[in-house]
Parts: C-alpha cells; sequence; structure tokens
C-alpha cells in the first residue's frame, strides 16, 4: 500500500470513528453540558416563581449560601449520611464479595440473590424501609411484641432517622461495590494465597497483607462512585422522612428542593444545585488523581 493510500485509509477510519462518537456528543450536550449551563446562569439571577425576576445578575445566591443556617446544616446532614453510607457499603460490599469469591465461588444462585436489592427502585427501597420502620407496619416489630420487647421508633430521632437512611441506602447500593471488588477479586492470583500459606500466613493475615493492598486501587474508585452517588439522596429523604423529625435529615439536595418547589426561589435552589455539582467534580478530580499515582507507584 502507497503512502497515499495508507494516509487516507487512515483519514477514513479517523472520520469513522468521529461518526460513531457523534450520537454521544450531541447526547452529552443536549442533557448534560446544556442543563448544566441553564442551571449556572439561572444561578445567577433572582428568579422567583411567584415574583418572577427584577433582571438583577450576579454571585448574590453564592454568598447566601454560607449566611444561611439551614444550608450550613443541610451540609453536615449530607456529610453525616454520605460518610456513614460510604463506610458502610464499603465494607459490607468487600466483605460479600470475598465471602462470594473465597467461600462458596461455585454458589451462582448466592451472587444472584445478593445482587438482588440493587435492581429494586430507589422509591420501592425507600416504601419498603419505611414499612420496616413504622411501628404499626413492621414485621419486625410485629415478632419483638410477642416478647414483650419494644423496639425503639428510629424515624422519631434525629439520630434514629439518619440511622434509618444509611441503613436503607446501604441495603440497597452494596450490590454495587460487590461487583466491583469481585471483579477486582477475580484479578487477583490465587499463586498469591497459595505462596503466602506455604509461608504460614493464615487466611486472615494473607487477605490484609496481601489481598486488601493489591484492592485498595479499587476500593478507592468504588468508594469514588458511592461517595457521589450518595449525594442524590433525595428519594429516601422524600419518602421516608420528609427532611424530619424537623430539619435532621435535610441533606443540601433536599434542601434545594425546599427553596425550589416549596419556597419558589428557582434561582437560590439552581445554587444549591451548582454548589453540590462542584463539589462532587473537586472529589472526582483529587480522587482520580490519587488513583493515578497509587497505580503508576
Amino acid at each position: 500500500m502507497t503512502t497515499k493510500a495508507a494516509g487516507r485509509a487512515s483519514a477514513e477510519s479517523t472520520r469513522a470513528y468521529r461518526n460513531m462518537l457523534l450520537p454521544a456528543l450531541i447526547a452529552v450536550t443536549a442533557f448534560g453540558i446544556v442543563p448544566l449551563m441553564g442551571m449556572f446562569a439561572l444561578s445567577l439571577t433572582d428568579y422567583n416563581l411567584i415574583k418572577g425576576s427584577s433582571g438583577h445578575f450576579g454571585l448574590d445566591n453564592f454568598f447566601r449560601l454560607w449566611q444561611d443556617r439551614r444550608f450550613v446544616n443541610s451540609v453536615y446532614v449530607l456529610a453525616a449520611l454520605s460518610l456513614l453510607g460510604v463506610a458502610f457499603q464499603v465494607v459490607l460490599g468487600t466483605a460479600v464479595a470475598v465471602g462470594l469469591q473465597k467461600i462458596v465461588p461455585k454458589w451462582k444462585f448466592a451472587r444472584s440473590l445478593f445482587l438482588a436489592p440493587y435492581a429494586v427502585p430507589h422509591i420501592a427501597v425507600a416504601l419498603v424501609w419505611l414499612s420496616i420502620f413504622t411501628p404499626t407496619l413492621s414485621p419486625i416489630n410485629a415478632f419483638f411484641d410477642l416478647f414483650g420487647i419494644t423496639v425503639p421508633t428510629m424515624l422519631t430521632s434525629q439520630n434514629g432517622a439518619i440511622a434509618a437512611i444509611v441503613i436503607a441506602d446501604t441495603w440497597a447500593t452494596y450490590p454495587f461495590v460487590m461487583l466491583l471488588i469481585l471483579a477486582a477479586l477475580n484479578g487477583i492470583s490465587d499463586d498469591l494465597d497459595e505462596a503466602s500459606a506455604l509461608d504460614g500466613a493464615s487466611r486472615i493475615q494473607s487477605f490484609f497483607y496481601i489481598t486488601l493492598p493489591l484492592l485498595f486501587p479499587a476500593l478507592l474508585m468504588v468508594t469514588l462512585f458511592r461517595f457521589i452517588d450518595t449525594l442524590k439522596h433525595f428519594p429516601l429523604i422524600f419518602v421516608m422522612t420528609k427532611g424530619g423529625p424537623g430539619r435532621s435529615t435535610q441533606a443540601t439536595n433536599f434542601y434545594g428542593y425546599v427553596q425550589t418547589f416549596q419556597n419558589s426561589n428557582v434561582s437560590y435552589g439552581a445554587a444549591i444545585a451548582v454548589f453540590l455539582f462542584v463539589f462532587a467534580a473537586i472529589v472526582s478530580f483529587y480522587v482520580a488523581r490519587l488513583n493515578v499515582r497509587l497505580t503508576n507507584g
């Protein structure tokens, strides 16, 4: 093949790749970039669903955020829900993955069983756990009532309501962690475990000193994915607690909903959404850099 023909083939190949990417680029632009730009532009105004807009344009909504005690409280609530939720999900998902890979590797049915919660929509998850934590509906309460034991009502206290949301979120999403960790475990050679066993190491020692360090990059990325996803606690909060009792579970995204649709402050709600987006982007950037450094040694 001549140089000219090779160049023509390369140009045609490049054009074909661009054409294949075009639908995805159009979709990302239409459903991602354009709405994001619109949200940012809206956050710079003073638009209200009832009063309209005075035409003012500036950063007032962002300066207002940190003077708003309810917003600051919502950040603390979001941090508590996210950190607790991610911690439990990563620990439980990793434990189940190790169990399935090391203890019951041939039980395909067991893997399907543990994956089942991840297929349930979050609204359905919220309704199920709402019934579990409602004393008059809960089968758990009914069981303990047979023995005269009173179970505390979780949704009526601040710590109980936060714990209820964390439990529901952990149950619904730990299979995601399990899947990724299970894939990472399958990439670790069994020879390492056999070598450690020959050296006299127990299974626990082999896991903590060999398997766990090798899993760290996967654990880091799955923690990032789950942390970003926990910024979207809205369905569980909306169905289970409505932000209560009081404002104890009014996380930042739920507070944005309150400002936008209950208080009609659309521009202020958009500013809250922009804050969440920027925060998630910064965390993602630094965790990705850390992962690259760890991967490259």
